[in-house]
């Protein structure tokens, strides 16, 4: 169910706020996000408006900016995480909605140049000359199982939960590999959905690592 109360009272406040504000908004999903692009805005003329609420905060976001544009308001841009938007049909396309180019912040944060910079400061030299691995292509393919995962949640319904998983459950910290029927488990035990079969996830988690989709 649509948080619709939230929704219309952040448009609310946003029209109310034209009244002594000439700059943009930018709507961005939680905290997280509102730390990470206010440090690329000139705040005396953009101004940031954090969302949240049901289904998701990506939601909240663009059904306010839906209210916004539908009465005509001007000056009003959204940044959402891509998810899987390039990967299904959009249900809503507009040129004040932004996307991220890979599918959320924290894969584009990885896939850019400020990745190297993390390693640089944090990792140490020798344990990656003797990884003799990218680091980056490492973690891209490990992220790719939990991601298929989520994406069948998600088409099927299924509702499952993935905050909180434990990693060291289904993850070899020796040869980096994934136990994926380890991975459905511990994702069913958090969902509390022991009536899925493990082998059916399985095989869905192949059928759709078959299709070749960018990874990012």
């Amino acid at each position: 169910m649509k948080d619709f109360l939230t929704v219309d009272r952040v448009a609310n406040q946003i029209r109310l706020r034209r009244s002594t504000y000439t700059g943009t908004f930018l709507l961005v999903e939680g905290s997280s996000d509102k730390t990470f692009y206010q440090r690329f805005v000139d705040k005396l003329v953009c101004e940031l408006v954090e969302t949240s609420g049901k289904p998701s905060s990506k939601q909240c976001a663009i059904d306010i900016l839906k209210i916004l544009e539908q009465s005509n308001f001007q000056g009003v841009l959204a940044i959402v995480d891509a998810d899987f938007d390039r990967l299904e049909t959009l249900l809503y396309t507009s040129n004040n909605l932004l996307c991220t180019d890979s599918h959320d912040l924290e894969t584009m944060l990885i896939n850019s140049p400020a990745f190297n910079k993390v390693l640089a400061e944090f990792a140490s030299e020798e344990k990656i000359g003797k990884f003799n691995r990218d680091v980056r292509s490492v973690l891209l393919e490990l992220g790719i199982s939990v991601g298929y995962l989520l994406w069948i949640s998600k088409c099927e319904g299924l509702n499952l939960t993935f905050d909180g998983i434990k990693f060291s459950k289904f993850l070899d910290e020796q040869t980096l590999q994934i136990d994926e029927i380890k991975l459905i488990q511990e994702v069913k035990n958090k969902s509390q959905a022991y009536s899925l079969k493990d082998e059916d996830l399985r095989e869905q988690l192949k059928t759709q690592k078959s299709n070749n989709h960018d990874p990012w």
